[in-house]
């Protein structure tokens, strides 16, 4: 990857027991154990008021110094998504797409001031999302709207690359997100500095299938904008619903308790990503897994992510062979 960093970018929050609300004294254990995993560098949080339930500071205090930040937007956007779906970057609502950008205003000064606070790029990097008008048909109105944001982001003094995740268009069917095509999201960002991050299973999810994510992979890298991939599952069945954005672990997962038998991301299937995209050419590569059992063991939670490093990193190294 670029500029020799070694490990991967966790998305660790979907696992850690605030996501269940479990308490503090089960959270401060699974960071403290989380940290003896070998191969991480750094995480993928979640920006809402702070980068973690307990504040900025508890996180800061229970993560090592040495890990990288990838905020990502989505878990605000699909919770304000909730309340009015026409929140988003991508929105033809004038008012909520204005609230969005407001909303990235507050990501944009909590990234500065962290990096500000370390001294050095504590934060990488930002995953931005092309959310449009729920329900909303028009797609170049939608990616007229969407370039419309990214001028407005690309106007402030960003301290860290700023990446488009892309999620399940809303041009298929069942739609678990309903964004913007990828078609649109790369034409939206073809003369700016703004890269592509491609996610395994929302990708998968929006074809049905297991080849999208690699297709996906390739179309970003053919046009020069590929910047970063993210492994999470998802399955057609089982405990972590039909073909849901539930973020499944790699299969076979064999943890002391109820494992993710279903899910369709294998260590095979990043193996064939992996070895058709450059790694080196990416700014990071990751992962992003959830504990679906809301009462699980610090120890389970801790396990799925630990597996997760050691399947993507077996994939990552039979590249290199």
């Amino acid at each position: 990857m670029k500029e020799n960093n070694a490990g991967f970018i966790i998305g660790a929050y979907p696992c850690a027991p605030s996501f269940h609300q479990q308490g503090e004294e089960q959270e401060t254990l699974f960071w403290r154990r989380l940290a003896d995993v070998p191969g991480i560098r750094g995480l993928e949080q979640p920006c809402l008021e702070n980068l973690h339930p307990y504040g900025d500071e508890y996180l800061f205090k229970h993560t090592p110094d040495d890990w990288q930040i990838v905020v990502t937007a989505i878990m605000e956007t699909m919770r304000r998504r909730g309340a009015n779906g026409g929140f988003g970057l991508a929105s033809s609502d004038e008012a909520q797409r204005k609230s969005c950008v407001d909303y990235y205003r507050h990501i944009w000064e909590k990234i500065n001031r962290t990096n500000d606070r370390f001294g050095k790029q504590k934060v990488i990097a930002l995953e931005l999302q092309a959310a449009p008008l729920a329900g909303e048909t028009d797609v170049s109105s939608m990616a007229e709207c969407f370039a419309r944001s990214l001028a407005e982001l690309q106007s402030w003094d960003w301290s860290c690359e700023l990446v488009v995740e892309h999620c399940d268009a809303m041009t298929q069917p069942a739609a678990r997100k309903g964004f913007l095509p990828l078609e649109e999201e790369l034409k939206a960002i073809t003369d700016r500095n703004v890269g592509m991050c491609i996610n395994w299973a929302r990708s998968a999810i929006e074809g049905r299938n297991t080849t999208l994510p690699l297709a996906h992979a390739k179309q970003c890298q053919q046009a020069g904008k590929l910047s970063a991939l993210m492994f999470s599952g998802t399955a057609p069945r089982g405990e972590y619903g039909e073909w849901q954005d539930s973020h499944a672990p790699f299969a076979p997962f064999n943890g002391s308790e109820a494992g993710c038998i279903e899910s369709l991301l294998t260590v095979e299937r990043a193996r064939e990503m992996l070895k058709d995209i450059s790694p080196a050419s990416l700014s990071f590569i990751g992962i992003k897994l959830l504990e679906i059992n809301p009462i699980a063991s610090v120890e389970h939670r801790v396990a799925i992510l630990k597996d997760g490093v050691a399947a993507l990193r077996s994939a990552l190294n039979s590249t290199l062979t």
